[in-house]
């Protein structure tokens, strides 16, 4: 399978976003944010490189359930407005994983999720959902609101399957971005780097 997107953080250190546009990739999102307090140093120079270069850009919060809502709204925003994000065609997506215990209610992933996702549409028209399908199934209370309104990133290790297996919320929406690998190789990305395809 061809990657034709990449998810970046500090981890993938300095990135030559030269080399990732003529390896052929046409989107890319970095990692901006985590819970309340966490900004990753490498974001405003992965953000502006992907933009310099063509590559359509977007960032990423990772999503802290246990923690403030409005602190994790406020530093996301005051962490976009250091690059140039447009708020009407940028994407801005929320990562949902898997955690260590303790584990959160459901309840409480389904409502801080909606207290995030309802506080920042009113600014950002391109919000996506990152979740792994099952652990969306079984973890969260997805039922309690329409979730569906917020495209889906799935992260699916599936073997390179044809496709893979949609959550019911989006069902009948199906998937924007599959992240496919954590393992993938794009030239101007040292070492293993988490690859993507779009639908």
């Amino acid at each position: 399978m061809v990657p034709d997107g990449i998810d970046v953080t500090c981890l993938n250190e300095t990135v030559d976003w030269s080399k990732v546009k003529a390896a052929g990739i046409k989107f890319a999102i970095a990692r901006a944010t985590q819970g309340a307090n966490f900004v990753d140093n490498k974001f405003v120079e992965n953000f502006n490189g992907m933009k310099s270069n063509g590559i359509k850009a977007g960032a990423y919060h990772y999503f802290e359930a246990d923690q403030s809502v409005d602190r994790q709204v406020a530093r996301i925003q005051a962490t976009l407005k250091k690059v140039d994000f447009d708020a009407t065609d940028d994407v801005l997506a929320i990562v949902l994983e898997r955690r260590f215990p303790p584990p959160i209610p459901p309840d409480v992933i389904a409502d801080n999720l909606q207290g995030v996702l309802t506080a920042l549409e009113k600014t950002y028209k391109k919000l996506y959902i990152y979740c792994d399908p099952s652990h969306w199934e079984e973890k969260v209370s997805w039922k309690k609101y329409d979730f569906s309104q917020y495209n889906l990133w799935i992260t699916s290790f599936t073997n390179f399957a044809a496709s893979p297996k949609i959550p019911t919320t989006w069902k009948d929406k199906g998937y924007v971005w599959w992240q496919y690998s954590m393992s993938g190789t794009v030239d101007g990305v040292e070492g293993f780097v988490h690859v993507n395809k779009s639908k």
